[in-house]
């Protein structure tokens, strides 16, 4: 699949995914109310609707490379934006002890324990990583011809 194909599947899976997130929150305000679920509601559903014009606007400009490049240099000024406004516009969530539980408990002690499991986790997976890379690395070693001087061993 090429680059372009992956980018049409990925903006489609995207636009799924930001209207089950728009019907989500909709879903959440009908039956519990709050205006930011149908802040979110609202916001879910009109970025899936601005995925699919973005989908056919970029169907219709990658034909040749030269526009591609194109594309991307403007979107790149576009998008630069988004994670200021984003960071902007965040507040912060309180949570009293009625959503979230007690200060200290069996919930707390779960919460703390999945948190400690999910970073050795990534731990875990970093030092396979490069437990695979030495390997490739040695084996390389192992494998070069008699004689061979990686060229930025050279004193030329």
């Amino acid at each position: 699949m090429s680059l372009k194909g992956f980018h049409i599947v990925f903006v489609a899976v995207s636009t799924l995914v930001a209207f089950m997130f728009g019907g989500w929150n909709l879903n959440a305000y009908g039956t519990h109310g709050g205006g930011a679920s149908l802040a979110m509601g609202i916001g879910g559903l009109a970025f899936g609707v601005l995925l699919i014009v973005y989908g056919f606007t970029f169907w219709r400009k990658v034909r040749t490379l030269d526009e591609e490049r194109q594309r991307r240099r403007k979107m790149l000024h576009r998008v630069s934006l988004v994670p200021v406004i984003l960071i902007l516009s965040t507040r912060v969530a309180p949570a009293c002890t009625v959503c979230y539980g007690e200060a200290e408990g069996p919930m707390i002690d779960a919460a703390r324990l999945g948190v400690f499991l999910l970073f050795g986790m990534t731990l875990l997976m970093q030092g396979a990583f490069v437990a695979f890379f030495v390997y490739l690395w040695r084996r390389a070693r192992k494998n070069r011809p008699e004689g061979y001087t990686p060229h930025w061993r050279l004193d030329s």
